[in-house]
């Protein structure tokens, strides 16, 4: 009975695991999340170097942009020096971001622009809701789409533009009011630095998959980078538990994708099975023995009650 319920247990994390592993990745931007908030769109295009630590971010920035797509957590001094260092040897960085934790590495790579983090509508320019308000890429007049965008603030080279028909929806209404400002605003800036450059956006959806269809919002990642290899930041990305737990799965089981590793572990399964599988004994009828002596009153009883004790241990 242990052996069964030990072989059940084992067998239901075995299943929980495979479970959590081919269960879908469901937060914002991740690579592998191919729901409208996921970036498995962008993935394809650019087969990004995921970076799980800005200690492992190269020395030199040369031909590499590295994607700084909706922080959720400010930026240390650092980090912010790491990435100094990046552009000024050549890299390129591109920030995407509306709430305004970008400004921490704004602030501290001493740049006078910001993310203002109110949100920018347009009722006439827009696709299909003014939360989605169109703008202009300044050297070539293409459209983009925007989605629940903010603007920039301090931005001495602007690329991309609203129109002006937008405005700062302050209160949050959904309508202009009185005292609100109206566009045009930036909601691209690019600032050059040393021999690299950094390029923000104000807004970290622009790329992900239910935006990077629309209008020229694939070809204006594809401009923006060129030809350089893009390095992905995830460590500024919130971890959920289901998340986590996720990512550890997938890296353990990363490990058996080795076909020795395979049969390895085939055969520890077997064992486990084996080992713990209950071995079914052919059953004995219990008999007793004062019937047994009443068909045979001259034997012994503790005799008889000696082997009834063996038979029943087995």
């Amino acid at each position: 009975m242990k052996r069964a319920i030990m072989l059940s247990l084992a067998l239901s994390i075995a299943v929980c695991l495979i479970l959590l592993a081919l269960y879908p990745e469901a937060d914002d931007f991740r690579l592998g999340n191919t729901f409208w908030n996921g970036m498995s769109e962008a993935s394809s295009l650019l087969n990004p170097t995921v970076l799980g630590s800005f200690s492992d971010l190269p020395a030199s920035g040369h031909n590499l942009t590295l994607l700084l797509i909706g922080p959720e957590r400010d930026f240390t001094v650092d980090e912010a020096e790491a990435i100094a260092r990046f552009i000024n040897s050549g890299g390129q960085v591109i920030l995407a971001d509306e709430l305004g934790f970008g400004n921490s590495l704004l602030e501290k790579l001493n740049l006078p622009l910001r993310i203002d983090g109110s949100l920018v509508l347009d009722p006439l320019f827009n696709e299909k809701s003014a939360r989605l308000p169109r703008a202009r890429y300044i050297s070539t007049q293409q459209e983009v789409i925007l989605n629940y965008a903010s603007i920039i603030r301090g931005c001495n080279e602007p690329i991309i533009q609203t129109t002006s028909y937008s405005y700062l929806d302050r209160n949050m209404n959904g309508e202009w009011d009185s005292g609100e400002e109206k566009g045009p605003f930036t909601v691209g800036c690019i600032v050059r630095l040393g021999g690299g450059e950094l390029v923000v956006f104000s807004d970290s959806s622009i790329f992900i998959n239910s935006m990077i269809k629309l209008s020229s919002n694939r070809r204006l990642l594809l401009d923006t980078i060129g030809d350089r290899r893009a390095i992905l930041d995830t460590t500024h990305w919130s971890q959920t538990l289901l998340t986590t737990a996720r990512g550890f799965v997938v890296r353990a089981l990363g490990v058996f994708s080795g076909l020795e590793a395979r049969y390895a572990l085939i055969i520890s399964a077997l064992v486990l099975v084996a080992k713990f599988m209950p071995v079914e004994r052919k059953r004995v009828k219990r008999v007793k023995i004062e019937e047994v002596l009443k068909l045979n009153p001259s034997w012994n009883r503790q005799v008889l009650e000696k082997l009834a004790e063996e038979i029943r241990s087995g």
